[in-house]
């Protein structure tokens, strides 16, 4: 199952995840990131997952982490300086 929603969260990720895009991608991750949480609790009465545990399970996996994926205005960092 985490596979399955990391497999969604980066093809989300390669889609969206361009120049100005940073802030909604990352909550995308944070919002993907807790409602998984939240569903993978509700296996049984009592908790299957502590955040701790939940977030070594996410490393395990290779939870992505956002950022941009395609730069669409390469020249606006070398404009900043």
């Amino acid at each position: 199952m985490l596979s399955q929603a990391r497999t969604r969260v980066v093809g989300h990720l390669s889609y969206y995840a361009i120049t100005d895009n940073r802030e909604r991608c990352s909550y995308y991750v944070y919002r993907a990131t807790r409602i998984l949480f939240k569903w993978l609790n509700r296996k049984s009465q009592r908790k299957a997952y502590t955040w701790e545990s939940f977030s070594q399970a996410l490393a395990w996996v290779g939870w992505p982490k956002p950022g941009v994926r395609k730069d669409l205005n390469p020249c606006r960092r070398a404009e900043a300086y």
